[in-house]
């Protein structure tokens, strides 16, 4: 750091490191938001794909007793 009109500054180099880390962050969240939505996406057509579609006579007979 360095001491510019009696205030406290970074220099160049260091704010360039604070930003490519802070990229380097961002980017790998990314990359496991990413995933996780796929995983979910797999996950939900797996659950959908196991749904056994109903008959085509369901609700076509009723049985009643008085």
């Amino acid at each position: 750091m360095v001491i510019i009109g009696g205030s406290l500054s970074m220099d160049i180099a260091a704010l360039s490191v604070a930003y490519s880390l802070s990229q380097v962050q961002t980017d790998a969240s990314i990359q496991v938001l990413k995933k996780v939505m796929d995983t979910t996406e797999t996950s939900s057509t797996e659950m959908l794909d196991m749904l056994v579609p109903p008959s085509d006579t369901l609700g076509s007979n009723v049985d009643v007793s008085v």
